[in-house]
């Protein structure tokens, strides 16, 4: 549980007026519901079946104008006016930083970010994406993720995990279906997810999962 204490300040006005902390803070924080401590947390999309909080459903016009240029570099979601924006939670990485996951849909292709908010400076500073499925009939992606201090250090890290899906036609018109399996540690480090070379990438796949939909 976070506690948060409140206390009353000297406003020293000069041309101008004073106003509160909460009207500074981006708009879209309200549609964020708050979570309790992350000291595990596994991101990946909900199975068909599987029941989730609905969230709030955020304005597309308002997300992208307040998001800025962060979710340019997932470029399958780009068409900002077919999309579906939902927030879905928000909860506390440190004292400064708040990472907020927010899920986005299109058509049948749905992506999950961590947008990192700071809150000294009351804006969004960093996006990064911790679950995804895309592709076509060729091939697909699927990607989830384990927020966990993995190194111990008090802070929360990304272990992020990828499933990768295709076909491969043959010369008697019979399709091989293969797959492909990968992992990225991101540590902590002064407002960003940095990535880090991983000794054992076989240890970090059997240790941390994900739900396979082949």
């Amino acid at each position: 549980m976070v506690f948060r204490f409140f206390f009353p300040t000297l406003c020293l006005v000069w041309m101008g007026s004073c106003t509160s902390q909460s009207a500074q803070d981006s708009p879209l924080l309200k549609y964020f519901q708050q979570s309790p401590s992350t000291a595990i947390l596994h991101l990946e999309l909900p199975a068909d079946d599987e029941k989730i909080p609905e969230g709030d459903t955020i304005q597309r016009v308002l997300f992208f104008q307040n998001i800025g240029k962060l979710m340019q570099e997932v470029d399958y979601i780009a068409d900002s006016t077919s999309c579906t924006v939902v927030g879905r939670r928000r909860f506390v990485l440190n004292q400064t930083y708040d990472a907020c996951l927010v899920e986005i849909t299109l058509s049948w292709f749905k992506h999950q970010s961590l947008l990192i908010y700071d809150k000294q400076k009351h804006r969004f500073t960093e996006r990064v994406t911790v679950a995804e499925w895309y592709g076509g009939e060729g091939g697909q992606v699927l990607t989830g993720s384990w927020l966990i201090d993995h190194d111990g250090d008090q802070q929360e890290d990304l272990v992020r995990r990828v499933i990768e899906h295709w076909v491969v036609p043959t010369e008697n018109d019979e399709a091989i279906e293969k797959s492909k399996e990968s992992v990225e540690l991101l540590r902590w480090k002064n407002g960003h997810f940095v990535k880090t070379p991983i000794r054992d990438s076989l240890a970090l796949i059997k240790k941390y999962p994900i739900r396979s939909v082949w």
